[in-house]
């Protein structure tokens, strides 16, 4: 098997997040060789776990920096132990299936195309089976490496446990059997029980006839092997090392009590892969994945190894694991004599204690604001230095520049370094910490897109190719925000809620989400400042419909510029996987907006069918009761835009009457912010958000600041008309009351976001309705402060 190679093929629908382990970790070999293949699979939400040591080690000794890590993919380390980091998985995570591949490997460049390595590939559907408990196991066990405290890589869990929440069952035996009748479990640690018990146990009372093992790492004292031999009782034992370049401790005690044979599997590479088989009368049984033959690893009986390991147990019937393995050449082969046997190669111990010693902690980047969770912490008169890819410097900012809560640290960063931001690290006088990446949890947010099938690609296409604002359009909206959000039954965690802390069953758990009071009522009391919140629809469908709106009311819907943008790391385009319609049933609707169309097609003004529809979604909003969440926010941002959008100007004619007549744009949109803000209870009441966002979501902002510009719209388009005056009476009461309940600071009514998205909204949509002739930023920023503040006064 060529493990790479194995990556990038799908099982029917594209996976859509990958989760990988390991103890030594080559970032070039992981951008060039792991990651292309990940994404081919269609993967975008992907996580690295390595031990922490190991990481800091491969960032700062001097090989090529890497340049996705952050933003292309989250890193997270497990806090350091006595024994090591060292499990080797590769799960691939998708709505309807998932793989798993259990192996010795490391995410090194001789682990994925040098070494003899021993790898197992497990993969399921979402249908009862043992591989799907096998996969299911291999889940819970990634899972519970990372706290269930917010953080980029707890993110990329959640984000994949909302989209395969098949994942989750009830925790049965760890041994199953497979429809051919052999046996198989996986194997971790730490856990309740040692690799080594569980596998004794599985031989249980069995005779072993012949031990095999092949390990490339031993105990000096050859321990493990030892303890198996007394627990097995196998008649004879058998290792199959290296002559040449082997560290097989050939002066222990229990050294003479096994054969040793020639490995010559292959000769020209080194074998990095770990097996024990122990055969007897009717079955093989096979041990294989990271643990090699240690205490560490395996453990000692009734004790767990230090080591953080996973293996695969597969009983199988007597002789195959013999033939598959070729194992005859081991078994008749020549022993070898230990006196002939050169001295063990002596390889440098990894200095992990000096590594861990000068490790920095933790940077993530989020809503402009830098987190530094520190490793180690006691001395003052440091400084942190802010790096680029390169590892240049960009600033050093005094540790007492930043403000402490808690175990974090925080600092607000220039929006100028932010974008190019990449590591950082500790500096004292002489002495220098390891570097340590800087997160952007933003980034990875965004990068986060579930390649689309069937109807749900359908219904993005009129979003990603610019096509015409048609009232068919909400159905595509509906679709893309069903396939969002109904995957999660709860309606109060539409908001892209963060994951609940798990308390002690003594403590109460804090709420994942507030309602929009509470939460403007929460950061107004922690000062909350007007810079660009976190998007929650990031990695949803939905958020092509943000882009689509921000592209219409002339914001763009493109980040700046990225130096290091590499097309290689780009999602897949979907290939056709003969599931057209695997993700819901299709619409007459939908199949107007074919991507094969040269012009898009223009559905003629019936104000009347209009009118059905608003009266529809209004109804809807004061009628209500369940939570609103992100969905909604975007829906109401929708309505508002597309009602102006199609009122009658030089390109549409025949378009929605600019007057305060009932089949009027005007009164349309009247009729929506009434049903979002207005009556005894307003919808907006039942909003929900995550509790720990920094600031106001953006494309919350990007919502509110529309509404506000729309009623400043209405009144300058209909101004001066007699007919009109009564009702534009009503329209300064709407303006403040929606101003109350939006309860928005200052620095953010008044703030560059809001201002932006207004001399936007002046450029295009304004000009669209002949509201205002074209004009400069400043004139335009200083137009959209002029009608933020009138607002605001109502």
């Amino acid at each position: 098997m060529k493990l790479p190679d194995r990556l990038g093929r799908r099982l029917g629908r594209p996976f859509h997040s990958a989760v990988a382990t390991s103890f030594a970790v080559e970032f070039a070999a992981v951008e060039e060789i792991l990651l292309p293949q990940l994404m081919a699979s269609g993967a975008s939400n992907l996580l690295l776990i390595t031990d922490a040591r190991m990481a800091a080690l491969a960032l700062s000794d001097g090989s090529t920096l890497p340049t996705a890590l952050g933003r292309d993919y989250a890193l997270y380390s497990p806090p350091a132990v006595e024994g090591i980091f060292h499990p080797k998985i590769i799960l691939q995570i998708g709505r309807e299936s998932a793989r798993a591949f259990v192996s010795s490997a490391n995410l090194t460049a001789s682990g994925l195309a040098g070494n003899a390595e021993v790898v197992i590939e497990i993969e399921c559907r979402d249908e009862e089976s043992a591989e799907r408990e096998i996969i299911r196991a291999a889940w819970r066990y990634l899972n519970a490496l990372v706290p269930m405290t917010p953080s980029p890589a707890r993110d990329a869990l959640l984000w994949a446990r909302e989209r395969a929440a098949w994942l989750d069952g009830p925790i049965g035996e760890s041994l199953h059997e497979l429809d051919d009748g052999t046996g198989i479990a996986f194997l971790h640690a730490p856990g309740e029980v040692g690799i080594g018990d569980q596998f004794v146990s599985f031989v249980g009372d069995e005779k072993v006839e012949t031990l095999v093992v092949i390990s490339p790492y031993w105990d000096s004292d050859l321990a493990a092997l030892a303890d198996l031999f007394r627990r097995l009782s196998p008649r004879k034992i058998i290792l199959p090392i290296d002559p040449d370049a082997h560290e097989f401790p050939k002066d222990a005690p229990f050294a003479g009590k096994v054969r040793l044979v020639a490995l010559q599997w292959p000769s020209y590479r080194f074998t990095h892969a770990k097996i024990i088989i122990a055969a007897t009368a009717r079955y093989d049984h096979v041990l294989l994945g990271s643990s090699n033959c240690t205490a560490a690893a395996l453990g000692r009986p009734g004790a767990v190894g230090a080591n953080a390991e996973a293996c695969i147990y597969r009983r199988l019937p007597r002789g195959t694991a013999r033939e598959a393995l070729a194992l005859d050449r081991w078994l008749d082969g020549e022993a070898l004599d230990l006196d002939d046997l050169p001295e063990p190669a002596e390889t440098p111990p990894i200095p992990l204690r000096d590594v861990e010693a000068r490790q920095p902690g933790t940077f993530e980047l989020d809503s402009g604001l830098l987190h530094w969770a520190p490793a180690h912490f006691d001395r003052e008169a440091l400084h942190v230095q802010l790096l680029d890819r390169h590892a240049r410097l960009l600033v050093a900012i005094p540790v007492a520049a930043f403000q402490h809560s808690a175990d974090r640290w925080t600092i607000a960063i220039d929006a100028d370094v932010a974008p190019v931001l990449r590591f950082a690290r500790l500096v004292d006088g002489e002495d220098f910490s390891t570097i340590a990446p800087v997160t952007h949890r933003a980034v990875l947010r965004s990068r986060r897109k579930e390649v689309a099938t069937g109807a749900i690609a359908r219904a993005l296409i009129p979003f990603t190719t610019g096509a015409d604002f048609d009232l068919w359009m909400h159905q595509a909206f509906e679709t893309l925000a069903r396939a969002d959000f109904d995957t999660d039954q709860e309606r109060a965690r539409l908001s892209a809620t963060r994951p609940q802390v798990r308390k002690p069953d003594s403590e109460m758990a804090a709420p994942v989400t507030l309602s929009y009071e509470d939460f403007t009522q929460a950061k107004a009391d922690a000062g909350r400042q007007a810079r660009d919140g976190a998007n929650s629809l990031a990695g949803t469908y939905s958020d092509s419909i943000r882009d689509f709106l921000n592209l219409l009311s002339g914001r763009g819907s493109l980040p700046g510029a990225d130096d290091d943008y590499d097309p290689a790391f780009d999602p897949p385009a979907d290939e056709s996987d003969g599931e057209e319609d695997a993700d819901g049933p299709d619409t007459q609707a939908l199949t107007s907006a074919s991507s094969d169309e040269e012009e898009p097609r223009h559905e003629p003004i019936n104000p009347r069918l209009y009118e059905r529809h608003v009266t529809a979604y209004a109804e809807g909003l004061e009628e209500g009761d369940e939570p609103l969440g992100s969905s909604d926010v975007l829906r109401l941002r929708f309505w508002t835009l597309f009602l102006m959008y199609k009122g009658r100007c030089g390109d549409l004619p025949k378009g929605l009457e600019t007057s305060s007549a009932a089949l009027g744009w005007p009164r349309f949109l009247v009729r929506v912010l009434v049903g979002f803000f207005c009556g005894r209870k307003p919808a907006i009441t039942r909003l929900m958000l995550a509790r720990d966002y920094e600031a106001m979501p953006v494309d919350f902002m990007e919502c509110w600041a529309t509404i506000l510009w729309a009623l400043d719209a209405i009144e300058r388009a209909l101004v001066d008309r007699p007919r009109d005056r009564v009702f534009l009476k009503y329209i300064p009461g709407l303006r403040q009351r929606i101003i109350s309940l939006l309860a928005l600071a200052p620095a953010e009514l008044h703030g560059n976001m809001v201002m932006d998205i207004r001399a936007g909204l002046d450029r295009s949509i304004g000009q669209r309705l002949g509201l205002a002739p074209p004009m400069d930023a400043s004139a335009a920023t200083a137009q959209g402060r002029s009608s933020t503040i009138k607002g605001d006064r109502g």
